[in-house]
């Protein structure tokens, strides 16, 4: 007799895997390892500020690697790790090409589940989007350039900034010109149904609150979304579905599936000077995309 379905045409366990990239990449971790090696290396050569307050809780820091000339457009970049680990230490490595095409980045912590909740998550990347816009100069950027990204679960992240209100948060209603996103999680949903849900904690209230898909409206800036041809099912559904309810809602969307990459693989793509992810964050930068080769 066969389990029943929970999701989809998933049961259970295979729900739980679609919620599981390690399940079809065992070796995530010497990824992530590859990706702090070179992190360290981008921190070395780049002038940079690390773990600089952007709130008063402890997880509340933010690395800043500043343009090379004043009134730069601003990339912020929300870190993944399935909302239970990472760390924008990791995540250095995006910024050399960034940087050098005329861009100045900043890399977020927040403090992550369980020790934290998705929803004080989404109000640190609120605060530290805000602080970013205060504090531009300090990036030799102009706030009235920025953009968002992020990969995996900061994808999820970055999704809700785009859906924020930010008049409704003392800032310009159109602070953010554009979102990069690869990899991501929209709809929380198939998540409370999942393992995840041990340490997510959603309920249906907080699933409608917390899913980007659930709460788009007119005037949204544009999106560009990537997954991966070698990621799992469920995460390329996800993208594209996303994509569906962008377009359909108005919005300047473009999506786009990569190849043979895989989740890890996907991660490192802003890093990736002629590919599409670095070239479409470098256009809703306004900057000149041929400086990315």
């Amino acid at each position: 007799m066969s389990a029943p379905k929970v999701w989809l045409d998933y049961d259970q366990a295979e729900l739980d895997r679609q919620y599981d990239q390690r399940s079809i990449v065992p070796d995530g971790d010497d990824y992530k390892a590859g990706d702090a090696k070179a992190s360290a290396v981008a921190r070395a050569e780049l002038t940079c500020r690390l773990d600089v307050s952007y709130g008063d809780g402890e997880d509340e820091l933010i690395d800043l690697f500043p343009a090379r000339r004043p009134g730069a457009p601003i990339l912020v970049f929300l870190h993944g790790g399935a909302w239970t680990r990472g760390k924008k230490s990791n995540e250095s490595f995006l910024a050399p090409g960034l940087v050098a095409a005329g861009a100045a980045v900043a890399m977020v912590e927040f403090t992550l589940c369980p020790k934290g909740s998705l929803d004080n998550m989404v109000r640190q990347c609120r605060r530290a989007l805000a602080w970013v816009h205060a504090h531009a100069r300090d990036l030799n950027g102009d706030a009235g350039r920025i953009v968002i990204a992020g990969h995996s679960s900061g994808s999820h992240l970055a999704a809700m900034m785009l859906v924020t209100d930010w008049a409704a948060e003392g800032l310009p209603a159109d602070v953010l010109k554009g979102c990069v996103i690869t990899s991501g999680i929209y709809d929380l949903e198939p998540v409370r149904r999942s393992y995840r849900n041990a340490y997510v904690f959603l309920d249906d209230a907080g699933v409608e609150r917390l899913s980007p898909i659930r709460n788009l409206k007119p005037g949204l800036p544009p999106v560009r979304l990537y997954f991966g041809g070698m990621e799992l099912a469920e995460f390329r559904r996800q993208g594209r579905e996303f994509a569906g309810a962008l377009e359909a809602a108005g919005i300047d969307v473009r999506a786009e599936d990569l190849p043979g990459l895989n989740h890890f693989e996907m991660g490192r793509r802003l890093a990736d000077r002629a590919g599409p992810v670095h070239r479409a964050a470098l256009g809703l930068l306004g900057l000149d995309a041929r400086k990315a080769a």
